[in-house]
């Protein structure tokens, strides 16, 4: 498979995998997404380290798209989605986010389904879907409550918010905080890339794989948001770079 959004690099047993959109903060769509995907599923069983390229590690979906989808073609979307960020979660091999820029929407959901996070301090970080008149559509919901607990995940996600890294380091969201970001996440995976990896393989099972669910419950409330008109007036007020009306 050529790619067209990302970039792919090998050294020894590590492959980084970096965002390479045309836009300088690295818009997910689900090309890319298909992208990672087999990028990482046709790694040789490498560590592997995400990073993004210019700007952002990801500010999230392209939002003109979402203009396009309707309620039913939504919940197609979004189990798509889905599909790609559990290839992640589930991978044998500890797969590490290098995060800088923003990390919104999707590409936040993106560095959830990561086993590590490793972020610049300058880094902005939320789920603010919920402003656009829709919600995480890619196990945002049930990632960050795991992590996090249910109060503080509600509170995030049902208001939008932005957040610093030092804010995201304190909930438990990232391992470590560096302005060498890019260095630290390189170092630490080559440090992974040196222990068993059928040790990290049962580690990994253990600790990540947590059974849910929700998450197909999440993947029909992303659809059943999309038949609403809250949805459409959302979406065109960021577009228009208006205050959303929402009905009462």
């Amino acid at each position: 498979m050529e790619y067209e959004n990302i970039l792919v690099k090998d050294n020894g047993k590590v492959r980084t995998v970096t965002l390479n959109r045309k836009s300088p903060l690295n818009p997910l769509d689900m090309d890319t997404l298909r992208e990672i995907k087999d990028a990482i599923l046709n790694s040789g069983n490498r560590v592997i380290l995400l990073h993004g390229a210019n700007r952002a590690f990801s500010a999230g979906a392209d939002i003109n798209n979402f203009m396009k989808l309707s309620n039913d073609t939504a919940g197609v979307f979004a189990k798509e989605g889905h599909d790609i960020m559990n290839t992640i979660a589930n991978y044998p091999r500890p797969v590490i986010a290098a995060i800088h820029g923003y990390c919104l929407g999707g590409g936040f959901e993106l560095a959830l389904a990561c086993d590590l996070r490793i972020a610049h301090p300058d880094t902005t970080f939320g789920l603010p879907e919920v402003t656009l008149g829709i919600l995480p559509g890619f196990g945002g919901t049930q990632r960050l409550r795991h992590i996090v607990g249910e109060t503080v995940a509600f509170g995030l996600i049902a208001t939008g918010k932005r957040y610093k890294a030092d804010e995201a380091y304190r909930l438990g969201l990232l391992n470590e905080l560096s302005e060498n970001y890019l260095e630290t996440a390189e170092k630490l995976a080559q440090d992974l890339a040196k222990l068993p990896k059928e040790s990290l393989r049962l580690v990994k099972h253990l600790v990540r794989n947590s059974p849910d669910e929700k998450f197909e419950e999440e993947i029909d409330a992303f659809g059943e948001v999309f038949a609403y008109p809250d949805r459409e007036e959302g979406v065109k007020a960021f577009l228009e770079k208006r205050e959303a009306k929402f009905q009462e």
